[in-house]
C-alpha cells in the first residue's frame, strides 16, 4: 500500500512539473481578472485596434480592457437602455466576415477560448458603454473636447479604482 502511495506521489509531482501555462492574469480590475486570452481575443477580433506605430499592441489592448472594465462598472450603476438585438447581430456578422469564413470564425473563437455568446455579451456591453457615453458627454460637442472629457472621466474613475496590472510592457 505504501509503495502504491509513493508511486502516486511521484506521478503527481511529475505531472505538476510538466504543467503547461494555458493562460495568465494580465490585470485585476475591481477584483475581476483580465486574462491574456481576453486581450488576445480583443486583438484577434479587432475589438481593440492598436494605432499604427504602437510599440506594444498587447499593452495597448490591456489598457483599453482596463478602461472598458471601469466604464462598464459605471454603466451598470446607471442602466442605459439595452441595445437592439439586430445591432449586436450586425456586429457579429462584421467580425465573422473579417475572419473570412464561418470556419475561420469558429477557429478564432476556439483559439481564444471564447464562445459566440461571450462575444455577443462583449458587443452588447460595448454598445451599452457607447449609449452611456453619448448620454453623459453628448454627441453634438466638438470631437476633441468630447474625447478630452471622456479621458478625464476615465482617469478619475481609474484613480479611485482598485487596479492591479501584472503585465510588464516590452
Amino acid at each position: 500500500m505504501r509503495k502504491a502511495i509513493a508511486v502516486l506521489i511521484v506521478l503527481g509531482i511529475a505531472a505538476v512539473s510538466r504543467a503547461e501555462i494555458i493562460d495568465r492574469i494580465m490585470a485585476v480590475v475591481g477584483g475581476q481578472p483580465i486574462m491574456l486570452s481576453d486581450v488576445n481575443a480583443m486583438l484577434l477580433f479587432r475589438l481593440v485596434d492598436a494605432p499604427a506605430g504602437t510599440r506594444d499592441p498587447l499593452a495597448h489592448a490591456l489598457d483599453r480592457l482596463i478602461e472598458r472594465s471601469l466604464m462598464l462598472a459605471e454603466v451598470d450603476r446607471f442602466q442605459p437602455p439595452e441595445p437592439a438585438p439586430v445591432e449586436i447581430s450586425l456586429r457579429i456578422q462584421e467580425i465573422e466576415q473579417r475572419a473570412g469564413s464561418p470556419d475561420a470564425f469558429a477557429k478564432a473563437l476556439a483559439v481564444t477560448g471564447m464562445t459566440r455568446e461571450q462575444l455577443q455579451r462583449h458587443i452588447r456591453d460595448d454598445l451599452r458603454i457607447t449609449t452611456y457615453l453619448n448620454q453623459r458627454f453628448g454627441t453634438n460637442r466638438d470631437a476633441a473636447e468630447r474625447a478630452a472629457a471622456i479621458a478625464a472621466w476615465v482617469a478619475e474613475i481609474r484613480r479611485r479604482a482598485d487596479v492591479i496590472v501584472q503585465y510588464q510592457a516590452r
